[in-house]
């Protein structure tokens, strides 16, 4: 008993002096701060969260392996995104290059997808025809719900709260650079629920509970780094695998994604251009 109390003890002990060290200064940095973990997570949550708009660039290297290394598809998306929060409003430009499939000799495919979506809908122009499109009500509901997450980097601060033990922190002149390893059981569930927020499905039209059911993930890496006078994401890295195991199938999806943020409350709204609506061809589910 007595062991057992002076373990728990000393586990404390260690999560709250992690939680209350200041930041590593980088190599050569002058202006340091005295900031603890725990105050810039704390300022940073409420900064973040008081967020009106946003513009965000990201790069997403992914390679999805199925069963062996011979069938692999490498994507890699360029997204463009602004955003406004109230009434939650985006516009969003995707290109996206696309190698491998079966075979292997499947030629290189390239598209740009253009999308708005406003309170009165979501409009998404076909990159085949490029015609303009108005999707239907149920999957704009669908769109809103999963844009929350994906448009909020504060949302992302407050996935990883319940772990700011596990951080590294360290700053140089400018920012404040946490880095979470999120390999490990300890992280499977809220990386399971995550995964199953951003691809329901992963448009295998298979269920996200039975999908993730026996999902494994590793060398998980998030980089968060913060500007330290106003505490908003400058920008957010994360390194994923996930191995999949479904219908007597093995998947492998490798994923690197870099997200920049700018522009912060700086946009007053986003409309849809007139010709847009006027031409958008209305599909029904």
């Amino acid at each position: 008993m007595k062991k057992s109390l002076l373990l728990s003890t000393a586990a404390l002990t260690l999560t709250l002096a992690a939680c209350t060290e200041t930041a590593e200064p980088a190599e050569g940095s002058k202006d340091t701060s005295s900031m603890t973990l725990e105050e810039v997570y704390s300022m940073a949550l409420e900064k973040n969260n008081e967020i009106e708009s946003v513009k965000s660039s990201a790069i997403l290297n992914q390679a999805v392996i199925m069963g062996s290394e011979d069938e692999t598809i490498h994507t890699t998306s360029e997204i463009d995104m602004t955003v406004v929060s109230n009434p939650l409003t985006l516009h969003q430009v995707n290109t996206t290059e696309m190698s491998g499939g079966e075979g292997t000799e499947a030629p290189n495919q390239s598209f740009t997808v253009e999308s708005y979506m406003t309170e009165d809908g979501f409009y998404m122009q076909d990159p085949a025809s490029s015609q303009w499109l108005k999707m239907p009500a149920e999957m704009s509901d669908q769109l809103i719900q999963m844009s929350h997450s994906q448009s909020n980097p504060g949302s992302e601060l407050e996935n990883l709260e319940a772990y700011i033990e596990d951080f590294t922190f360290e700053q140089n002149d400018d920012s404040f650079i946490l880095t979470l390893n999120a390999s490990g059981e300890k992280f499977s569930d809220m990386l399971i629920e995550q995964t199953g927020e951003l691809m329901p499905d992963l448009g295998l039209g298979i269920p996200a509970e039975t999908l993730f059911k026996d999902t494994t993930f590793e060398d998980v890496l998030y980089v968060i780094t913060l500007d330290k006078e106003s505490f908003l994401i400058e920008s957010l890295d994360l390194d994923m695998t996930m191995n999949m195991n479904f219908a007597e199938q093995s998947m492998k999806i490798e994923q690197n994604l870099e997200s920049d943020y700018t522009d912060y409350n700086a946009i007053d709204e986003i409309t849809v251009p007139q010709e847009v609506i006027d031409s958008a061809e209305e599909i029904s589910m």
